[in-house]
């Protein structure tokens, strides 16, 4: 069994999952996870799928040849190693919006030492002001060794001089 990661994106419409779903299957592959999402009219998606290993080169020419309208690249993978040396941590931010919010974040995280897991952002309207507010939810991976307290007094650090709110904590 070969497992590849695919990464899609292109115009969204209607059949886009049905489209590579039949693929995959037509190829007797095992979709075990994705990620997908519309934004702005693109339709974007990250998956991963397992298939025997006779069906991998025919899977990869399958997505490459369909008519999708999609812009496909797939790349082999190896099981990931156990990150033993690493613990769950979750962020929650929110603040008003401002250019530069996730360089400064992205840059104390950087040098902690975290691995990026997922994070998810989008800008809202504030609900009594109505200005708008950007919102983060970030799922990251910190080394063993890093003290909680030492973490949270990081990132209150950045809260104040970006002038946003973040919650964090530990899975």
């Amino acid at each position: 069994m070969k497992s590849i990661v695919i990464s899609v994106l292109g115009n969204d419409k209607p059949g886009l999952i049905d489209g590579l779903s039949s693929i995959v299957d037509l190829h007797q592959g095992d979709w075990v996870e994705s990620r997908m999402s519309k934004i702005e009219g693109k339709f974007a998606g990250i998956l991963r799928i397992n298939v025997p290993d006779k069906n991998l080169q025919s899977l990869v020419e399958g997505l490459a040849g369909a008519d999708l309208g999609l812009s496909i690249a797939c790349e082999e993978v190896q099981p990931p190693a156990k990150l033993s040396r690493f613990k769950s941590y979750n962020i929650e931010l929110i603040g008003n919006n401002h250019s530069g919010i996730i360089r400064q974040l992205s840059h104390v995280l950087a040098n902690l030492g975290a691995n990026l897991e997922e994070m998810q952002t989008e800008v809202i309207d504030g609900s009594m002001s109505g200005e708008k507010l950007f919102k983060a939810a970030i799922h990251l991976e910190l080394p063993i060794g890093v003290n909680e307290d030492f973490v949270r007094a990081k990132l209150e650090q950045i809260a104040n001089e970006m002038m946003v709110e973040i919650y964090s904590y530990e899975d």
